[in-house]
C-alpha cells in the first residue's frame, strides 16, 4: 500500500497528503459529484460501522480499555472510475453560446487513478467545464485510524468513545462518535456472553463536508484463556452533506482573439442519504496480561466494499 494510501482520508490518519481530498471535490461541478465522490461517501458509511466490539462481555463497572483501531476498506475496481459526462459551452461567432455534454470513458472517481484528464469538446469556439477532470488518490485500499476507549458501567452497560480533533490544510477535521452496549447475559445465563450495542458518530470537514452515521449490532463471544472468538450482525446508516464553491470559466462570446470567457463561482449543495448497510462480523481477540489484539473480518451484504479491522490496545476487565 502507498504512504499516499496509509495517511489519505480525512486526517483521521497521520499526516498530510500529496492531494488534498476536499480540493479534489471542489474542482468537479455538481453534474460530476456524485459519480465522482459516490466512493468516498459508501466507504466512510462502512469503515465507521466496524471496530466497535471486540468480545461479547461488556466490562465490569469501572473496567476499561484504551486503543486504536485500524479499518482497512477495499476499493472495488468497479468505483475507482466512472463515465463522466461533463458539460461543454460553445460560443457562436454570430453570439450566443451552445451547451451539450461530452462522455469521458474511464474518468477517475477520487479513488482512481492519479493526473488530471483533459476534455476536447469539439467545436474551434467549445470549452468544458471543467477543462480537466481531477484524478484520484490512486489506492485500492482504504485505511481509517481512529482512537477508541471503553468504561463498564453497572448493569452490564458499557459506554464507547471516539474522537479526533486535527487541523488540515488550513481546515479542521473535527470526529465524534459515541456507542452504548449492554450486555444480555448480565440477566440470562447462555453457553455464550450476548451483547447489543447501538452507536451514533459524526465527521466535519471544515464547512466543506458533515457526515452522521448511526446503527447497531447484536454480537456473542466465549472466552477460551486468552483466546476469544466473537461474531456479530448488525447495521448502519450515513449521511453526507457537501457544500462547496466551485470556480469555472464560462464562455461568453467569440472575440478577435477567439473565445472569451468569464470566471464564475457557483455554490454545490449535496446529500447523500445512503440506503442501510446490513454487515456480518467474525473475528477473534488475544489476551496476553493488559494487552489486547484483535482482528475481524466484516462481510457487508448491502455494499460492495467490506473491511478488515485490526485494534490494539490495553484493558482491564
Amino acid at each position: 500500500m502507498t504512504r499516499k494510501a496509509v495517511l489519505a482520508l480525512f486526517c483521521v490518519c497521520a499526516a498530510g497528503l500529496a492531494a488534498n481530498p476536499i480540493e479534489l471535490l471542489k474542482s468537479v461541478n455538481s453534474d460530476l459529484l456524485e459519480d465522482y465522490s459516490r466512493p468516498l461517501v459508501e466507504s466512510y458509511g462502512v469503515a465507521m460501522g466496524t471496530g466497535w466490539y471486540h468480545s461479547g462481555r461488556s466490562h465490569k463497572f469501572l473496567g476499561f480499555d484504551i486503543g486504536v483501531r485500524t479499518m482497512l476498506i477495499n476499493i472495488p475496481d468497479a468505483a475507482r472510475t466512472f463515465t463522466a459526462s461533463v458539460m461543454a459551452c460553445s460560443a457562436r461567432t454570430g453570439g450566443g453560446i451552445d451547451t451539450f455534454y461530452v462522455d469521458v470513458e474511464g474518468a477517475a472517481t477520487i479513488f482512481g487513478p492519479g493526473g488530471e484528464q483533459p476534455v476536447n469538446p469539439p467545436g474551434e469556439y467549445a470549452l468544458a467545464i471543467p477543462p480537466t477532470l481531477p484524478g484520484g488518490l490512486n489506492v485500492s485500499w482504504m485505511p481509517f485510524l481512529v482512537p477508541q476507549a471503553s468504561l463498564g458501567l453497572p448493569l452490564g452497560l458499557e459506554v464507547t468513545a471516539r474522537y479526533i480533533p486535527w487541523p488540515f490544510e488550513g481546515t479542521t477535521v473535527q470526529f465524534f462518535g459515541v456507542g452504548v452496549k449492554e450486555e444480555i447475559t448480565t440477566w440470562v445465563k447462555l453457553p455464550v456472553h450476548v451483547s447489543v450495542q447501538g452507536f451514533y458518530q459524526s465527521l466535519a470537514v471544515g464547512n466543506e463536508l458533515n457526515s452522521t452515521t448511526f446503527g447497531g449490532n447484536i454480537h456473542l463471544g466465549r472466552s477460551l484463556l486468552f483466546f476469544a472468538p466473537y461474531a456479530g450482525v448488525g447495521f448502519d446508516k450515513t449521511k453526507t452533506d457537501i457544500d462547496y464553491v466551485f470556480t469555472g470559466r464560462f464562455p461568453t462570446g467569440v472575440g478577435p482573439n477567439g473565445i472569451e470567457t468569464e470566471e464564475l463561482e457557483i455554490p454545490v449543495v449535496a446529500t447523500y442519504d445512503q440506503p442501510v448497510n446490513l454487515r456480518a462480523t467474525l473475528g477473534v481477540a488475544l489476551k496476553f496480561g493488559l494487552a489486547i489484539v484483535n482482528a475481524d473480518y466484516n462481510y457487508n451484504l448491502t455494499t460492495g466494499y467490506h473491511a478488515a479491522t485490526v485494534g490494539l490496545g490495553i484493558g482491564m476487565r
